[in-house]
């Protein structure tokens, strides 16, 4: 069975979640065994440690790709996997334990009890989540080789019903990190918008606008404005016209690559935000506004 699909993490949320329920389910079973209490979220601090286990799992759950190819995997080399998982989650948060010196506030031994019984009841869950998987795609390749068998020259995909969640989540996700990306960006841009209007005074006494503004083409042949700082002089096209007019060298250079080794155009402010690529920066409007994306 070939699985042509690239692996992405998303692909396996269900393997993940899984995860995630069964060690959060462990973690408040060991609690109780050991304190005889199920609820500890009135405790800041046994709260934080229950969101840092359930961060280190999925962290190191997407950094060593436990799930990567797991439909072609035999059952004994996902087993190795899960315990090298499990290792290194116990290993990371000893390690936290040790540099914050926090190890005296939280009982080991129930932490210990918690990933012991998280390993114990994940693996049958996930190895039954694999089988139904499994199952469902080796029937979906038995209809497709039926109905080819009736018709060769039809053309059928395998449909995995996860992918369009996938996709999906992928594209909310992927906005989300374009909007928290772009919003970091422009609150940097604000003081860069004073220090661009500083250079253009003191260096070539320039009155012209900030930003220089362009009309590209983006995703499906959507047009929109593209945001720059303004780096060259304001009537930049009609000098480049006059400037290749009277230099045949230069307007062949121009010719072949569209630039000119040493604008005479580009102000000395602007030669400063070129070579430290500033300029650019304006751009995490369109990030903001959806026509990019970082």
């Amino acid at each position: 069975m070939k699985l042509k699909e690239q692996y992405t993490w998303m692909k396996h949320w269900d393997f993940i979640l899984t995860d995630m329920l069964c060690l959060a389910f462990s973690f408040v079973l060991s609690h109780y065994l050991k304190f005889d209490a199920i609820n500890f979220f009135d405790k800041y601090e046994w709260v934080c440690l229950f969101i840092v286990v359930l961060c280190n799992n999925f962290s190191i759950t997407i950094l060593e790709s436990t799930y990567s190819g797991i439909l072609r995997r035999r059952y004994y080399q996902q087993i190795s996997r899960e315990i090298v998982l499990l290792i290194s989650q116990v290993a990371m948060l000893c390690t936290a334990f040790y540099m914050l010196k926090i190890g005296t506030f939280f009982s080991r031994e129930m932490v210990f009890t918690a990933y012991s019984i998280y390993f114990i009841v994940a693996q049958p869950l996930k190895y039954a989540r694999k089988k139904d998987l499994t199952r469902q795609i080796e029937s979906r390749e038995k209809i497709v080789e039926e109905i080819i068998e009736d018709a060769e020259n039809m053309d059928i995909a395998l449909y995995d019903k996860r992918s369009d969640f996938s996709k999906t989540l992928n594209l909310f996700l992927k906005r989300c990190m374009d909007i928290a990306g772009a919003i970091v960006g422009c609150i940097i841009l604000v003081p860069l918008i004073g220090l661009v209007f500083v250079l253009n005074k003191l260096h070539d006494d320039d009155d012209g606008p900030i930003f220089y503004t362009q009309e590209r083409i983006g995703k499906d042949g959507k047009k929109f404005t593209m945001f720059k700082f303004r780096s060259m002089v304001v009537d930049a096209d009609q000098k480049l016209k006059e400037f290749l007019e009277e230099n045949e060298d230069i307007r062949h250079e121009f010719e072949i690559n569209r630039k000119i080794k040493n604008d005479p155009r580009i102000t000395s402010a602007g030669a400063f935000l070129r070579k430290t690529s500033l300029d650019e920066f304006p751009q995490f409007i369109n990030v903001l506004k959806g026509d990019r994306s970082l």
